[in-house]
């Protein structure tokens, strides 16, 4: 079976995904990066920026915000969240990352230049594909309200139904990029 990525890329990510990085989320950082310069390039229209944010409000543990941005002229076309692997199964965990990413459409959307900004949020390489319409305000797949009475999961794992790794998951990211590279030439011409 040929990999979905090339060799480096591959090496990158294996070597992330080692246990005793399980609940690192910046063993991740790398990977990221290289993986959105192999696809957006380096000598082109497009910057990635790291973001990294340290909540106001205390939680148990600290738990640092990674933002990858890509951006063309200082605006955001597509976004990916990182968090560490372990955090997957937490049901809280997924909420706080959905709420994060939510949130995170709120601050870019008055700088949205393209019809549509896709977002991703990784845990590891586990991945969930989100998507702000600039037209309609809304983003996909939409919330899940919680219930006022019962415990329910406002973030299903199976939202993270994705992995970077395999042939699926890597295709729908190639395709993500593609159409934001597509929406980007159509604003430079």
């Amino acid at each position: 079976m040929v990999p979905p990525w090339p060799t480096f890329l591959m090496d990158s990510f294996q070597f992330a995904q080692q246990s005793q990085f399980n609940s690192n989320e910046s063993a991740y950082y790398g990977p990221y990066t290289r993986l959105l310069y192999h696809l957006f390039g380096v000598d082109g229209p497009y910057e990635v920026i790291p973001r990294y944010h340290v909540p106001l409000i205390p939680r148990e543990s600290l738990d640092v915000i990674a933002l990858f941005t890509v951006e063309v002229d200082k605006r955001p076309v597509m976004f990916i969240e990182v968090k560490p692997v372990a955090s997957l199964t937490a049901n809280s965990q997924r909420k706080y990352a959905d709420s994060q990413m939510r949130d995170y459409f709120r601050d870019i959307r008055h700088k949205a230049v393209i019809p549509h900004v896709p977002g991703i949020s990784a845990f590891g390489t586990r991945i969930a594909f989100y998507d702000y319409n600039a037209a309609t305000h809304a983003v996909t797949p939409p919330a899940v309200p919680a219930d006022p009475i019962r415990l329910n999961d406002t973030a299903p794992i199976e939202r993270w139904n994705h992995d970077l790794l395999e042939p699926e998951g890597a295709a729908r990211f190639r395709e993500i990029v593609d159409q934001v590279k597509t929406m980007c030439q159509a604003l430079m011409k």
